[in-house]
């Protein structure tokens, strides 16, 4: 409890809720379930978050800073290109293995929002989405070249996409794995299994 003490309450709110989104889902989670986990008053809760909305929208946009972060290091970092989409969707099924097969908390949260509620919402949700297809791109450039990597980046990123969700409905991991071989055809990368 000492270290959460230390922590200033936005981090501890914020913290908190990003534990019982990701596990419950953000439609799920109620104010008061956040209040309650956070073991701040209410009053403590609205001196830093007006509305469920504004919570939500700083847990994307912390959520999409990691993740650009993750993605930056891993093309600085992985150099062997012909391993490049292999490292990386193993990497994300070892991810969702180890959360129980909750995926991407992006189209979670799109799948259960309120579109009328705040717009915002649905902004980040769409950049982050096409930062992450941005990313795809990238690496297609490194197998492919420039003049294909938009198409096949963009290819990568939907069966990325789509399998991502598949492994959470199936509660399977085959759907990323079949994605996988599908993403290294599409690139003529050839790896031995």
């Amino acid at each position: 409890m000492a270290a959460m003490a230390e922590r200033p309450p936005r981090e501890i709110i914020l913290g908190k809720a990003g534990e019982l989104f990701h596990r419950q889902g953000y439609g799920s989670v109620s104010l008061e379930e956040i209040i309650s986990a956070s073991g701040l008053s209410r009053a403590q809760f609205y001196q830093h978050y007006s509305t469920k909305a504004s919570l939500g929208a700083a847990w994307l946009k912390r959520l999409a800073r990691r993740m650009e972060l993750v993605n930056k290091d891993f093309l600085e970092k992985t150099t062997d290109n012909d391993r490049l989409l292999r490292k990386y969707f193993l990497s994300m099924r070892s991810w969702v293995e180890s959360n129980q097969f909750r995926s991407c908390q992006f189209a979670n949260t799109a799948a259960c929002y309120d579109a009328d509620s705040d717009e915002g919402i649905f902004d980040l949700i769409d950049q982050y989405k096409r930062a992450q297809r941005d990313f795809f791109i990238a690496v297609a450039e490194r197998l492919v070249g420039e003049r294909d990597a938009q198409r096949i980046g963009t290819a990568i990123f939907l069966l990325y996409s789509g399998a991502m969700t598949e492994c959470q409905n199936l509660k399977a991991l085959w759907p990323l794995e079949d994605a996988l071989a599908s993403a290294e055809q599409l690139c003529g990368v050839a790896v031995a299994r």
